[in-house]
């Protein structure tokens, strides 16, 4: 592939109105990142409730996710199309889906799901530099710039979307271009989720 860089994955919090005594370690559990094997759970059990709608579909995709983080992805991509079933019109579940499509290398699927995102929430710059990548590892040059454009468009401060652009810059031969995106992402500091290239 052309891009190395993993394009990192968003979550939902669940709501706490919905909680009992009960199930508040679930909820706590799920809403956690740190232990992918503790959020699957806190997932699981919250699921088993019977909760539907949001809740639910915001519990399939946090639980997605930690499954994707495990390397499980193609469970995390039936919890995702669950949540897309429970609660349609949840952008962060394509986006989600997308990304497990591009991690198992369905760069089609992966385009798909980031477009069906940005239908329901054209202001997602993370879905625009999601979808610039998968767009720049199918040589698709022109409609990549186009994306990672909007997704700096939309967020001046996202800086691994500017590293995006300078790889697609230098692909194209335009050097000059990629080395301004480039010193752009690295004047900021890491980038967005937490990497930095190396010059």
């Amino acid at each position: 592939m052309l891009l190395e860089y993993r394009v990192a994955i968003s979550a939902a919090v669940l709501a706490l109105a919905v909680a009992t005594p009960v199930f508040a370690n679930d909820i706590a559990n799920c809403n956690q990142s740190a232990d992918a094997d503790l959020r699957i759970q806190g997932c699981t059990g919250f699921i088993h409730t019977g909760v539907s709608g949001r809740n639910l579909a915001i519990a399939l995709v946090n639980r997605g996710i930690a499954l994707d983080v495990k390397n499980e992805t193609r469970r995390a991509i039936k919890d995702f199309d669950a949540a897309i079933v429970a609660n349609p019109d949840y952008s962060i579940a394509f986006y989600n889906r997308g990304i497990a499509h591009s991690d198992l290398g369905l760069l089609d699927q992966a385009i798909a799901d980031f477009t069906s995102a940005i239908e329901i929430d054209p202001t997602d710059a993370d879905a625009y530099d999601a979808r610039g990548f998968a767009l720049a590892n199918l040589r698709e040059f022109h409609a990549a710039i186009d994306d990672l454009t909007k997704a700096i468009e939309l967020d001046p401060e996202f800086s691994s979307a500017y590293y995006h652009r300078g790889i697609v810059y230098g692909k194209m031969g335009e050097f000059d271009l990629g080395i301004a995106d480039y010193d752009k992402a690295l004047s900021m500091g890491c980038l967005r989720h937490g990497w930095c290239p190396a010059r």
